[in-house]
């Protein structure tokens, strides 16, 4: 099963694979070219019309229109609207490609009478793009087609006025004998037969590596753009607790990465001994305390009082503590009170030291960090050079402490004990202070957005990496602090980014 999401993703990160949509989209239109061939037996002398929209959808029918005309088919194409509000470039590309070609007819644009006395009709008007109910021009042409008397009736990926995802059908939906969907299923298609007919998996070549690595796709498409009527705390707050008297730059580095991942609000806990330093690094960065030179158990009724007054959205612990018996003893309860409030929660360094496989067992919610060292010493599990071993003894990790474990190392492993991604991005300059500071926050901050633990994790380790690796393409010195700095530009442009940097 595959979300609409999850396809886009994998579109995406196909592409940053040198892989160019336009290749899938042939893929796709063969796809159903071939399977209309099997399903009419030859008989070319059919009468074939092919609906089509201003998006991928389109492109996929479009193609298939040139791949059924190419061995005798008779084949018209029924525009929804005119060329001009064609969105999708590689749709237009098609389309230009068709109108040179005399073997398929292109109807002028929403002609109903186009689909009587056709023998195939063809949706490739909306496909995987819709949400609720369908608009003029496509409900007039879905309310048509479905009327017409055909031998074939076929859609593209989904039917059109069909939620791919849920399976609801608001108003109308083209009713099809058969639905060729790529890549894989979608959830929505199970669930409503009566438009769907027979379903149809067609392999438009998706690579597994667009799926196995965490990509571009993943930051374009699950985190989502700011809305337009977003107010202070709409897309998150967070509260970091960390740093000590000897460790004060870790505390900052996570709270400013946090910011950056797109929460409005960081809000950053640190002992009273350090919070004017704490506070001078930046003033977007909101700075409270409580007493001593590190955390105590004393400090720890205070701290959840934060917690109650702030509601925040997500909370990490542990960059720049210390390692005090103190220290461990008030993180320890910290986060059973967090844990227990169901507050999302990413546990790192000193952090780490309280978390035991075969004692602790979480509630899916908390994102453990540890480099190889302190994966060892939370499960006596050694991660060897032998990368599938190690996933392995990460998924074992991550399902018996129902946590997400995002293991650092040269290949990062993600895993959260059933889904596993690995992050390539990234590199051996990065082995600084700070850097997994910088990726705790990153983490703590795109989880109020992302809202799942999972994918905030595989996201915040793949734009770490790619950061780092931009700092070394453009021949600039790899450090934490200059990570902060580049972070906005490799979050706003991933895709081009990881092109410059990888092709």
């Amino acid at each position: 099963m595959i979300t609409t999401t999850d396809m886009k993703v994998l579109e995406t990160n196909s592409v940053a694979l040198g892989i160019p949509l336009n290749n899938l989209m042939e893929a796709a239109g063969k796809s159903i070219a071939d399977f209309v061939d099997s399903q009419l037996k030859g008989k070319r002398g059919l009468r074939i019309v092919v609906m089509v929209g201003k998006g991928g959808n389109g492109g996929d029918g479009l193609v298939a229109a040139r791949y059924l005309s190419s061995i005798g088919y008779m084949v018209e194409v029924l525009p929804a609207y005119p060329s001009s509000e064609v969105e999708h470039p590689d749709a237009l590309f098609n389309l230009k490609i068709l109108k040179k070609l005399d073997s398929v007819k292109i109807h002028e644009p929403g002609r109903l009478d186009v689909l009587e006395n056709k023998d195939v009709i063809i949706d490739a008007l909306l496909g995987t793009g819709v949400r609720g109910v369908l608009k003029s021009p496509l409900k007039e042409l879905v309310d048509k087609a479905n009327e017409v008397e055909a031998i074939l009736k076929i859609a593209v990926d989904t039917p059109s006025g069909l939620n791919p995802d849920t399976g609801e059908v608001h108003g109308t939906a083209f009713k099809a004998h058969y639905t060729v969907t790529f890549h894989d299923l979608k959830p929505g298609l199970l669930k409503n037969r009566e438009y769907t007919g027979e379903i149809i998996v067609a392999n438009i070549g998706i690579p597994s590596e667009a799926e196995k690595y965490v990509g571009p796709g993943d930051v374009i498409h699950r985190v989502p753009p700011r809305p337009r009527d977003a107010h202070k705390g709409s897309s998150g707050r967070v509260l970091v607790i960390a740093g000590s008297k000897r460790y004060v730059g870790a505390a900052y580095l996570s709270a400013h990465a946090s910011l950056l991942a797109g929460v409005d609000l960081s809000f950053l806990v640190v002992p009273e001994a350090i919070r004017g330093i704490a506070a001078g690094f930046s003033p977007d960065v909101i700075t409270l305390s409580y007493p001593g030179d590190y955390l105590s158990a004393d400090a720890v009724s205070l701290i959840t009082k934060y917690v109650e007054e702030l509601k925040p959205h997500a909370i990490a612990i542990g960059p720049g503590l210390g390692s005090e018996p103190e220290t461990l003893e008030a993180v320890k309860k910290l986060t059973g009170y967090i844990v227990e409030k169901k507050i999302p929660l990413v546990l790192d360094a000193d952090a780490l030291k309280t978390v035991k496989l075969g004692v602790d067992r979480f509630n899916g919610m908390v994102v453990l960090t540890p480099h190889r060292g302190e994966f060892r010493n939370i499960t006596n599990y050694t991660i060897t050079e032998n990368l599938s071993e190690a996933l392995q003894l990460v998924e074992t990790a991550a399902k018996n402490l129902n946590a997400v474990v995002l293991l650092k190392a040269p290949v990062d492993i993600i895993s959260n004990g059933e889904k596993t991604r690995l992050n390539k991005t990234g590199n051996p300059y990065m082995a600084v202070g700070g850097t997994g500071d910088v990726l705790t926050g990153l983490v703590t901050g795109l989880i109020p957005q992302v809202k799942n633990v999972f994918h905030a994790a595989c996201i915040a380790a793949y734009l770490n990496g790619l950061a780092g690796d931009y700092l070394l393409k453009t021949n600039k010195h790899v450090s934490a602090s200059n990570i902060l700095k580049v972070l906005p530009l490799v979050k706003s442009k991933p895709l081009e980014i990881h092109r410059k940097i990888y092709d």
